[in-house]
């Protein structure tokens, strides 16, 4: 099964998913296998911000491109959001600050939905996916120091097997398989990818 309507998305990942807040039950995926030893202690805390926007012709994610210059995943598509720093109550709070840091999002006009399992990183980073619902008339107001390009991908798109693709790298001296889904010369792929492709599992294949 695959992505059929917005209100059943959004049931599903109220349904299936972690609330808000509160305990989080469902299991890190990822790539811990490739986290080093000597960082697994100090894997660090970051969230992003899964936002889904109702347009007339069908619901969308907002996606960005990281610049080339960043010091981890430089150039790679990504969600709105990054680490979680102290002025932060929790991880929702850091999806939603970054999320209006780099694409103008206003955190009161988000419907928090649901959050999906963390995601460990080769980088050695834990990230929390934050589902939230964003107004049909948001317009991304991105900040060039931090975000190199912003774009939107359907959820049908997303969500339908047929896109994910396999591809295949030797990464810290291991071979290791990743998804990827191209859309209009935008390359989704690794972690992005992978958030993805996880939340798929939990909505569709349970």
């Amino acid at each position: 099964m695959s992505f059929t309507t917005l209100d059943d998305f959004l049931l599903r990942a109220s349904d299936r998913l972690d609330p808000v807040r509160g305990v989080q039950s469902l299991p890190e995926v990822g790539d811990l296998d490739f986290v080093d030893a000597d960082r697994l202690t100090t894997i660090r805390p970051a969230a992003v911000l899964i936002p889904v926007i109702p347009r007339p012709a069908g619901p969308t994610a907002l996606l960005t491109q990281r610049p080339d210059t960043m010091a981890s995943h430089p150039g790679q598509v990504a969600f709105p959001g990054g680490k979680i720093d102290q002025v932060d109550a929790d991880e929702v709070a850091a999806a939603l600050r970054e999320a209006e840091e780099e694409v103008g999002v206003v955190p009161d006009t988000v419907e928090l939905v649901a959050r999906a399992s963390p995601y460990v990183t080769g980088t050695a980073f834990r990230i929390t996916p934050v589902i939230g619902l964003l107004p049909s008339d948001f317009q991304a107001r991105p900040d060039p120091t931090e975000v190199a390009d912003v774009f939107e991908a359907p959820l049908d798109f997303l969500f339908n097997t047929a896109n994910h693709q396999t591809g295949t790298a030797f990464y810290k001296g291991r071979h290791r398989e990743f998804t990827e889904m191209p859309w209009q010369g935008f390359r989704i792929w690794g972690v992005t990818a992978g958030i993805i492709r996880d939340l798929y599992a939990n909505l569709y294949e349970t």
